[in-house]
């Protein structure tokens, strides 16, 4: 596909709406030129077309769209993934009409667009964004070929899949938290000897065993635990002053009991998929540091294929030149030496492709405007970045916990170097969020070492 023979359609997807635009050629003057003329012009040019239309207001409907795109005679579709569940029916029209899409990330859309100088929170200037993005000769390579590179890579059927039942996990997380808050809540005067202890069920199609005995679901529960909770309830205080268990904590306990079968029947089918042979170089890098299901599921779903982040098979380094900010101090023989000043220039190198690894598992971070500074902010995916999280608090900061392998050791070398940096007063300078985000840097970053070896071997 060439520069010459292609009519881009741009679309902005909203909660339950698109807005949309075509574009032959990449406008002559600038996008911002094309922007000033034709905004004005935005119901013809800048149609939406919603799922659910208001016939009152006189809005376009899914079917409408269609009938849009194969009378525009549409190569490709540019999209911006807006969530799995918002896109996807506009994603189906598509490609049910044959129309090839690509995708453009959150993060190069938003710089593109303001490189551009168009408007934010616009959907018309987003939908143009999207529509010249394929047609601006940046996107090309020098044979004329759309550079494909510039887009995110289609993810394989398996993968959607796992990414989605991963959602679906991760929301029934978000809905049963406050229901158990509540639930303990009421369990502190009316059983308070268990409002607080810890119930997870230990047999597939078993509940556990506290929520189990409030919802009286006697034959979904190991039977000594059944029990074991009777003879604990008719002695406690609750029970013996007359304090009955409220028919709203049982209905609580019911609808925890519902959600602990469908985890179940969810991790079932998240097991064998990421077990699934084509991962199988990943699952041995992952055996080394010890992941978990969830993590394994949640990782895989945004780093595979893993050689979308190298270039012809190798990572992709650059050097850059940068202006010191501030004075740069390191200690030779004993003594202070200089480094740098304020000001000075230096040359410094950049991993592009573990800096995109880095961004796409929510360990990345990018600059943004606050008044008149720049300020760099973690971003990425925060469900990824709250799993290094998690497993920093859970592994790595509680000894013992690290796998005994060279990644394990490597890990607890780094975690204690950084724990023995005190000042001269023997306080330790890293603490907390600060040494947490440093250990979790650490974990991306040996990851993203390890995947390089083993993908680069595999080849």
């Amino acid at each position: 596909m060439t520069i010459k023979s292609i009519t881009s359609l741009g679309v902005d997807v909203s909660k339950s709406s698109v807005t949309c635009h075509i574009l032959i050629q990449y406008p002559v003057g600038g996008l911002k030129t094309y922007w000033q003329k034709t905004r004005t012009k935005a119901s013809t040019l800048f149609p939406s077309f919603y799922s659910s239309p208001n016939p009152k207001r006189n809005q376009k409907s899914a079917f409408d769209f269609a009938d849009y795109v194969r009378d525009s005679s549409v190569d490709v579709a540019i999209l911006e993934p807006t969530g799995n569940h918002y896109s996807r029916v506009w994603a189906q029209i598509l490609e049910s009409l044959g129309i090839k899409i690509l995708w453009v990330g959150h993060i190069e859309l938003r710089r593109y667009r303001g490189g551009k100088n168009l408007p934010n929170k616009s959907d018309e200037a987003d939908a143009l964004a999207m529509a010249a993005y394929p047609q601006d000769q940046e996107n090309y390579l020098e044979s004329g070929e759309l550079n494909e590179r510039q887009f995110l890579m289609h993810r394989p059927e398996p993968i959607d899949h796992l990414r989605e039942l991963v959602q679906q996990i991760e929301h029934l997380n978000r809905v049963q938290s406050p229901i158990i808050n509540y639930t303990r809540q009421m369990l502190a005067w009316q059983f308070p000897e268990k409002a607080h202890s810890k119930t997870e069920s230990t047999k597939p199609g078993n509940v556990p065993p506290l929520w189990g005995w409030l919802a009286q679901r006697e034959s979904e529960v190991h039977s000594p635990s059944y029990k074991s909770l009777t003879k604990k309830y008719q002695k406690s205080i609750a029970f013996l002053l007359g304090l009955e268990v409220d028919p709203i904590v049982r209905l609580h306990a019911d609808w925890l009991c519902d959600i602990d079968i469908e985890e179940q029947r969810l991790e079932a089918k998240l097991k064998p998929k990421v077990f699934d042979e084509q991962f199988q170089i990943y699952n041995q890098i992952f055996d080394q540091f010890n992941f978990g299901l969830r993590i394994r599921a949640r990782l895989l779903s945004r780093i595979y294929p893993f050689e979308a982040f190298l270039t012809n098979g190798k990572q992709l380094i650059e050097r850059e030149v940068r202006e010191v900010k501030k004075k740069q101090v390191s200690r030779e023989n004993g003594k202070s030496v200089v480094k740098f000043l304020p000001g000075d220039i230096k040359r410094v190198k950049r991993n592009r492709s573990r800096d995109a690894f880095k961004l796409r598992i929510g360990m990345g971070t990018v600059l943004e405007q606050s008044g008149d500074k720049l300020v760099e902010v973690g971003s990425g995916s925060a469900l990824c970045r709250m799993t290094f999280w998690q497993y920093v608090i859970t592994k790595i900061e509680i000894d013992g916990r690290l796998p005994k392998n060279p990644i394990g050791e490597e890990i607890a070398l780094y975690r204690d170097t950084l724990k023995n940096q005190v000042d001269a007063s023997g306080k330790q300078l890293l603490n907390g969020k600060h040494l947490q985000n440093k250990l979790m840097s650490k974990v991306a970053n040996i990851l993203f070492r390890e995947l390089s070896r083993a993908i680069a071997v595999h080849k």
